[in-house]
C-alpha cells in the first residue's frame, strides 16, 4: 500500500474501524488535526435524533461547525423530496465556499435573527451564560466545551437521583468527565480517553451515581423494594390479569413444584394427572368466591351504618 493510499484512511473512534476520508465530515474543531471529524458518518448520524434538536446542534458543536436555522430548514425540505438525509445535506450546505470558514461561534439559532444579517450572528453565550456555567463546572476550560458540559448534564439528569448536594457536585464532575472522553475519543486520543473513562467510572461510584449503588437510606422516601411496590399498586389500581404463557405453563421451580406435588396426589388417588391450567383455574374460582363474599360483606356493613 503506497503513502497516498495510507493517507486515504482514517480510524473511526465509535465503530474502531479504518475507513475512507470521504467517510467522515469536515471538522473544524481544534480536535482534528486532519480537518475531519473523528467518528464516521454513520456512527454520528446514530446519535442524531431530529426530534430532539439538541442531539443535531451537540453533533455540530463537537464538529465546531455553525447551526443556521434557515439552512437547517431548506436541508429538510430538500430531504423531504429527495428522500435523503437532512443531516447531511446541511452539511453539504455549509461546505460552500460562503459558509466554510464559519464555526459554532456563527451561528444563527432562529429564522429571526438569521433576516437580520451577519453583523447579528448569534454567540453562544447568547443562549447559555458562560460566566454562570463556569460557576458550576469550574474555571479553566474553553467556552465551547462549557457548553457540552451543560447539554451533557441536563441531557442525563433525569435518570440519576440527586438528592443532596454531594449527588450534585459529583454528577457535574461526572458529566464533565463524560464529555472529555468523548473529545478525546474524537480526536483519535485513545489513551487520554481511557483516562477520561476511568475518571468517570470512579466519579460515580464515589458519588454513588449509578442506581444500584443506591442504599435505602438514600432512596428514603422512595420504592425500596417488590412488596411495597405491589402494595401501593394495589391501593391504585387493580392488579392485571396475567397472560396466558404465566397461566398455561409454569414459570419457576415454584411453579414446577407445585404441579408435581398436585399430581403425585392425584397419582395416589388413582386421578389422571391434571394440567397446569387447571391449577389456575382452581385459583381463579376460588378468587371469585373469595370477591364475591367480600362484596356481600361491603353491602351488609355498608347497610348497618
Amino acid at each position: 500500500m503506497d503513502s497516498k493510499s495510507i493517507k486515504e484512511k482514517k480510524y473511526c473512534n465509535t465503530c474502531e474501524r479504518d475507513k475512507n476520508v470521504t467517510d467522515f465530515y469536515v471538522s473544524g474543531s481544534k480536535f482534528d488535526a486532519d480537518g475531519r471529524f473523528g467518528v464516521c458518518k454513520p456512527c454520528l448520524k446514530k446519535n442524531i435524533d431530529y426530534s430532539n434538536m439538541q442531539t443535531v446542534k451537540d453533533a455540530l458543536l463537537q464538529m465546531n461547525r455553525p447551526f443556521i436555522a434557515s439552512i437547517w430548514e431548506s436541508a429538510i425540505e430538500e430531504a423531504t423530496l429527495k428522500r435523503q438525509d437532512t443531516f447531511g445535506l446541511y452539511i453539504k450546505t455549509i461546505q460552500l465556499k460562503k459558509f466554510k470558514d464559519l464555526t459554532w461561534n456563527d451561528s444563527v439559532l432562529t429564522e429571526d435573527t438569521q433576516e437580520q444579517g451577519t453583523n447579528n450572528q448569534i454567540n453562544i453565550s447568547s443562549e447559555y451564560d458562560i460566566s454562570e456555567l463556569k460557576d458550576k463546572y469550574g474555571y479553566g476550560y474553553p467556552d465551547d466545551e462549557y457548553i457540552l458540559f451543560e447539554n451533557k448534564y441536563q441531557q442525563l439528569k433525569s435518570s440519576f437521583q440527586l438528592l443532596t448536594t454531594m449527588h450534585e457536585e459529583y454528577f457535574r464532575e461526572f458529566c464533565v468527565n463524560k464529555v472529555k472522553e468523548t473529545l478525546a475519543k474524537s480526536s483519535g486520543d485513545l489513551k487520554g480517553a481511557k483516562e477520561w473513562a476511568a475518571m468517570v467510572k470512579d466519579v460515580a461510584e464515589a458519588g454513588k451515581l449509578k442506581p444500584s449503588q443506591m442504599s435505602k437510606a438514600d432512596l428514603s422516601g422512595g420504592l425500596d423494594g417488590f412488596g411495597q411496590l405491589a402494595r401501593i399498586v394495589e391501593e391504585n389500581h387493580e392488579i392485571m390479569g396475567l397472560l396466558p404463557s404465566f397461566i398455561e405453563q409454569p414459570k419457576d421451580k415454584v411453579d414446577v413444584t407445585l404441579w408435581c406435588y398436585i399430581n403425585y396426589v392425584r397419582d395416589i388417588k388413582g386421578l389422571p394427572s391434571c394440567e397446569y391450567k387447571e391449577i389456575y383455574d382452581f385459583y381463579d374460582k376460588r378468587k371469585m368466591d373469595y370477591e364475591s363474599q367480600m362484596s356481600d360483606l361491603n353491602k351488609d356493613e355498608s347497610g348497618h351504618g
